[in-house]
């Protein structure tokens, strides 16, 4: 797809507000000039991240469903003191997951509040950015536009006690009145697609003798929030993220959760004694505290398809990986290797370790397709740009490898993924897409003279350690599931 035609897709996906269906965004598309048919329109909005399906073929935006909604967070007390709040997940999963929380706009009565930087405490802006989940927490903390002092890659050895973030002063946001600890921010998107939102102070209406009709309502806001949890874990599972665990509540739960009354999800796992972070592989999700998150479920249908491993894992494949393994091999041999055949089998094993995941007759359609993408990426390679991260990609794909083999042997044993320990088949999930990720983020060109090297080595550093952990359960499984296929003939 060119950029036009992603624009106009995109476009659509983030500011149409009404509920719509695969009709209505086949006809826009074509209006828009987008050369497009009716099973790929329906494809886009199958796998969008910015949409929801519904019954009866029908779909809304994340912008349909979040866009004048409202939702809440209390400011801790080192915020009210300093006079400056910090977003962190507060504003999740009501904003566009792809703006950054120090990338979002904040509005009061009218005026848009610039951010400012402030120095904070590193406890407040761990607990600040706890839904982000395992892995993904310091991340975001030390990407923030404002910290410019201390880089993530220093993690390794000691973590700071304070670190310098983007806040909004609240003497701004609330304007004239005065805010005290334990008041509230009443929030609610004003532009999706932008990252505008609308903040307001709400005091807190809490009595030493007297029950507020306020505090009546929070009390059922936690009870909903709860069950509607409980409910969505059997429904969806676990889910992408953290995130996407808390879209599917509030899509599910609109008008009891999106109250003036409402609570936060922050304050509701300080609340409840049902609910809270357990860990997902090598991440971490809200789920039923103290029991184990599993990998397969009625959700996905894991539990009973012995071939989904599979499918998944080829859908996780992009055009980008493609193009890393083809420009490995193109390294390789203007480096003057020996080894590089012309045949491209080597590739075809690194993309599909187990052949049964296609047909012969897609087999030779992929081969033809990586024979003329090779021939147009040897014309466009550029050895000096491709130099500085040539070695780390190959040691990406070496990892990717690994993992895909391993991944193949499972999905193609004909065993069941519920008969695997759950949280290591998590791990060896989380490190394939994790390791597609690295390679569509080493193949992006405009990146490359940016490309955090130290910070991706130190990240692979760890997956590998991780991959060396679990291969070896994983493989003891696998050869343990096989014999007690055997029955002894009598």
């Amino acid at each position: 797809m060119d950029f036009k035609t992603n624009n106009i897709i995109e476009e659509y996906l983030t500011e149409t507000l009404d509920v719509f269906t695969t009709d209505d965004f086949y006809k826009h598309l074509k209006a828009c000039g987008v050369k497009v048919t009716k099973a790929d329109a329906s494809e886009i909005l199958h796998v969008s991240e910015y949409v929801f399906s519904l019954v009866n073929n029908e779909f809304v935006t994340k912008a349909g469903v979040f866009t004048g909604r409202w939702f809440s967070f209390k400011p801790s007390r080192e915020e009210v003191e300093k006079g400056y709040i910090i977003i962190g997940h507060r504003c999740m999963p009501f904003v566009n997951p792809e703006v950054s929380p120090d990338s979002i706009c904040v509005m009061s009565k009218g005026q848009i509040i610039e951010s400012e930087a402030k120095t904070i405490s590193m406890n407040l802006a761990m607990d600040t950015f706890a839904l982000y989940g395992e892995g993904y927490i310091l991340p975001y903390i030390f990407n923030d536009k404002n910290n410019k002092a201390v880089p993530l890659s220093s993690v390794q050895y000691s973590m700071p006690q304070e670190i310098t973030l983007t806040a909004w002063p609240l003497k701004k946001i609330c304007g004239d009145e005065e805010f005290k600890y334990g008041d509230r921010i009443l929030c609610r998107v004003f532009s999706w697609s932008d990252g505008v939102v609308e903040m307001k102070p709400q005091k807190n209406a809490l009595s030493e003798f007297v029950i507020s009709d306020e505090a009546v309502e929070r009390e059922e806001w936690y009870s909903h929030f709860e069950n509607g949890l409980l409910d969505s874990f059997d429904r969806h599972g676990p889910a992408s993220s953290i995130e996407e665990q808390l879209s599917f509540l509030f899509l599910e739960n609109q008008e009891e959760l999106c109250t003036k009354s409402c609570g936060s999800t922050e304050e509701f796992l300080a609340h409840t004694s049902k609910i809270g972070f357990e860990p997902y592989g090598v991440e971490s999700r809200i789920w039923r505290k103290g029991e184990s998150v599993p990998y397969t479920g009625k959700w996905n249908g894991l539990d009973l398809d012995r071939g989904m491993l599979l499918t998944d894992m080829a859908l996780t494949l992009t055009p980008k990986v493609i193009d890393a393994i083809l420009e490995d091999r193109i390294y390789d041999k203007r480096r003057g290797k020996k080894d590089i055949s012309e045949d491209f089998e080597d590739v075809i094993k690194k993309i599909f370790p187990n052949m049964a995941m296609i047909s012969s007759a897609e087999r030779r359609l992929v081969l033809l397709n990586i024979e003329k993408r090779n021939d147009i990426l040897e014309k466009m390679y550029n050895q000096f740009s491709d130099y500085p991260i040539a070695e780390l990609r190959k040691r990406i794909l070496g990892l990717f490898t690994r993992v895909s083999e391993l991944f193949c042997e499972i999905g193609g044993s004909g065993i069941a993924a519920n008969n695997f320990p759950q949280q290591e088949l998590v791990i060896l999930s989380q490190l394939y897409s994790h390791a597609v990720r690295l390679l569509e983020e080493v193949e992006n060109v405009y990146m490359r003279p940016q490309f955090p090297t130290d910070d991706v080595s130190l990240s692979l550093e760890g997956m590998e350690e991780t991959f060396d952990e679990i291969s070896g359960i994983l493989f003891s499984s696998l050869e343990s599931n096989r014999f007690k296929g055997f029955e002894i003939v009598k």
